[in-house]
């Protein structure tokens, strides 16, 4: 009877350590991803200058390579990663289609501040990455 009650007095208690160690890495990792979010979501919602724009664009390339996000293969584009990876796209007033964050890294981003540095953006549209939770891309559109 001892041993029985013994037996199950220790199941209960690993039962116990391993649902708070999975409690603990969860908020943990929500934690992370809002500290992380927070620097892009004080962007959405309102205008923001185009200086601002290059700023957040510098920002999200940076975070891509300290997180080591790999790129698509013979292409200068970030792959999503399901995980942490962030991408930006913009809308221009004068075009249709839409430009991702690493054409304009790639084409100059001093042409970008010479000629659209004071034009208004404003974020339309905000993605998360289910898992994570992390942003996933933030579009921004030319007013």
């Amino acid at each position: 009877m001892k041993k029985t009650f013994f037996i199950l007095l220790v199941a209960i208690i690993i039962l116990i350590l391993i649902s708070s160690y999975y409690i603990y890495n969860a908020r943990l990792i929500e934690t992370s991803a809002q500290k992380n979010n927070k620097q892009y979501e004080e962007y959405c919602n309102k205008p923001i200058l185009g200086t601002q724009l290059i700023s957040l664009i510098n920002k999200a390339m940076n975070n891509n390579e300290k997180n080591e996000v790999l790129k698509q293969q013979n292409s200068i584009y970030y792959e999503n990663n399901n995980i942490n990876s962030i991408q930006i796209t913009i809308k221009f007033m004068e075009q249709d289609r839409i430009i991702k964050m690493e054409d304009i890294a790639e084409k100059s981003i001093e042409d970008f501040v010479k000629y659209f540095s004071t034009s208004i953006f404003e974020c339309t549209k905000v993605e998360y990455h289910e898992d994570t939770k992390y942003i996933k891309s933030l579009h921004f559109e030319q007013k």
